[in-house]
């Protein structure tokens, strides 16, 4: 199995593993059945820890493209099987699945469905309690993401956000260096990953570094995409760094050169001019009722990132880890 990482790429090597497997399956060259190397194995050749090959194969095995068999190894699926057969549970049906096991135990020591429910409440009050007590700094280099992805970390993850943009935290300074002593845990996009690891050790700090992985909202791609070649197209946004990233992005999946020119206006004048040149905008989200009420027929889409679930997992991980050290030296 060929498969080749960049560590200085930012992006996480994890994500790096999981995208390779599953080329190798879509080009044919794993094929339904076939078992793969060890986890230890291709850490050790890839010279990274397990639980980063074990991610990525958890991953792999969450979305039916794995088959684990305990104690005979890892195997690519057949998917056609599955789709006969049953479709492989998802991240709901397994954590239902998990409380169903843990209720009948419960029920089996002599507990009510009452108590189990109170007993969960509890543990899971504690567990968000301790979590809030992680203070999270979060670093991006525009707005639109700072608010986009700081809102999916408090909708997915109960930690105490500090939400920065990047140049004031490059900015350094006494304000930077004190606000970091009172950091557990920084996370930023893979993109910036490597000068925000600098830039902490520059101010004095120690702190693991989470990088986060996102991808453009699917439908917004799809509808963008039946465009293509055919309409000019402009961008709104709330900042010029936020454009080069759409840019980016967009590069990336072949589709860059329909983006004509963007704009950030908030004057209704210059908006109107900008609406009235272009035959269909791409919007952030946060301006799409704004632009929508403003662009009459034409075609509005609106545009953002979603959070990888495997970025959440690793923040969720070492939140805990950092939790569980805390207590530790609380006990000491």
């Amino acid at each position: 199995m060929k498969i080749k990482i960049d560590k200085s790429s930012g992006v996480p090597l994890y994500l790096q593993i999981k995208e390779q497997v599953k080329n190798l399956v879509d080009e044919g060259i794993l094929l339904p059945g076939e078992r793969l190397i060890p986890e230890r194995e291709l850490a050790d050749r890839l010279e990274v820890s397990r639980n980063t090959v074990s991610m990525a194969f958890k991953e792999l095995e969450q979305e039916g493209m794995l088959l684990v068999e305990q104690g005979r190894g890892t195997f690519i699926a057949d998917r056609q099987i599955q789709v006969r057969e049953k479709k492989p549970a998802g991240r709901k049906e397994k954590a239902l699945r998990l409380i169903d096991q843990v209720l009948d135990e419960c029920l089996e020591l002599g507990f009510s469905v009452k108590q189990f429910v109170a007993f969960a409440t509890v543990r899971a009050r504690e567990k968000e309690e301790s979590l809030m007590k992680v203070r999270m700094l979060f670093i991006d280099c525009n707005q639109e993401q700072l608010h986009n992805f700081t809102r999916q970390f408090r909708e997915n993850i109960r930690l105490n956000i500090v939400p920065i943009l990047l140049k004031d935290f490059l900015a350094g300074g006494y304000r930077m260096e004190n606000l970091l002593k009172q950091i557990d845990l920084v996370v930023t996009t893979t993109t910036h990953s490597s000068e925000v690891s600098e830039q902490i050790k520059k101010l004095g700090g120690k702190q693991e570094v989470v990088p986060v992985a996102a991808q453009p909202k699917t439908e917004s791609l799809l509808r963008l995409n039946r465009f293509a070649g055919k309409a000019k197209i402009g961008l709104i946004a709330l900042s010029p760094e936020f454009a080069q990233v759409v840019k980016r992005s967009l590069d990336k999946l072949g589709i860059y050169e329909i983006i004509m020119d963007f704009t950030t206006a908030t004057d209704a004048e210059e908006l109107e001019q900008f609406i009235e040149d272009h035959d269909l905008l791409l919007v952030y989200i946060k301006r799409y009722r704004e632009i929508k009420a403003m662009a009459g027929e034409k075609e509005v889409i609106p545009y953002w990132h979603e959070l990888d679930v495997g970025s959440t997992t690793l923040i969720q991980r070492a939140a805990e880890r950092i939790t569980a050290e805390k207590g530790r030296r609380g006990n000491k």
